[in-house]
């Protein structure tokens, strides 16, 4: 698998195998990170938007979004599921927009840690920070118990087929490596095939690398139920960075496309 797995994963069937991640979580997410009025006319940049569950929570809450991802295909299912915000088809390495154009990015669901050096990732912690005055929310996995509890070989019946999920490891840099397969009922034959490499890092590293850009970490979660963030034992590392409330600025939702 090449650095560059991800402009190849995200086919006609992702969404089906990643059905159990729903508009419920993103509203549990963001009712925990932020107070019931915090985003009301705010606006926000969802930079791995896929399909848009987030983007749809958002404009709940009051907010003005606008969607970013690098998929077509999850862009329509955006677009075919009723998703009113804008959405733009880009690298997040290099967001499209300029500096101070939103008050907050998110990058949520495991969208951070695509790349094959520490050093884009650093470049990606500082596009995300650019385009934000307030802040970002990043939700990664927690390599530990991850570690722990890796499933080598797994295999599940979906509406599609049988979806075989083979997981390794690696140590240099620390990276959960994963490869789907949809197999044909029956004779098992291949259908189609992810992979999907993901660079795993600390809360100090994700601080370390935000700090250079004016943001420290507000708020720490281990989980999508709230529970403070414990190094060891806390499954994702659910950040919310935020600048010094003298840089952080009015509202800038106004004339986003």
């Amino acid at each position: 698998m090449s650095g560059d797995w991800f402009r190849s994963a995200f086919g006609e069937r992702y969404l089906e195998l990643y059905a159990h991640r729903d508009g419920r979580e993103a509203a549990a997410v963001m009712a925990l990170l932020f107070g019931p009025q915090e985003l009301q006319g705010r606006g926000v940049l969802d930079v791995g938007c896929g399909a848009g569950r987030y983007l749809t929570e958002l404009q709940a809450r009051g907010a003005v979004p606008v969607g970013l991802d690098l998929s077509w295909r999850l862009l329509r299912e955006a677009r075919a599921a009723s998703v009113a915000a804008p959405l733009v088809r880009a690298d997040m390495r290099e967001i499209p927009f300029g500096s101070g154009t939103f008050d907050w990015t998110l990058c949520m669901f495991t969208s951070f840690g695509y790349f094959a050096s520490q050093r884009e990732h650093a470049a990606l912690a500082g596009e995300l920070a650019r385009v934000a005055r307030c802040g970002v929310v990043v939700d990664a996995p927690n390599g530990p118990p991850l570690a722990r509890g890796l499933v080598p070989l797994s295999r599940r019946e979906t509406d599609a087929g049988i979806v075989e999920e083979r997981r390794w490891l690696e140590s240099a840099p620390p990276r959960v490596c994963k490869t789907i397969r949809l197999l044909r009922r029956g004779d098992l034959a291949e259908l189609e095939r992810y992979d999907e490499r993901v660079m795993l890092f600390t809360r100090e590293q994700f601080a370390a690398m935000f700090a250079p850009h004016g943001l420290a970490v507000a708020d720490a979660r281990g989980g999508y139920d709230g529970a403070p963030l414990d190094p060891q034992r806390s499954e994702r590392i659910l950040l919310k960075l935020t600048r010094e409330p003298r840089s952080a600025g009015a509202s800038v939702s106004r004339g986003l496309p």
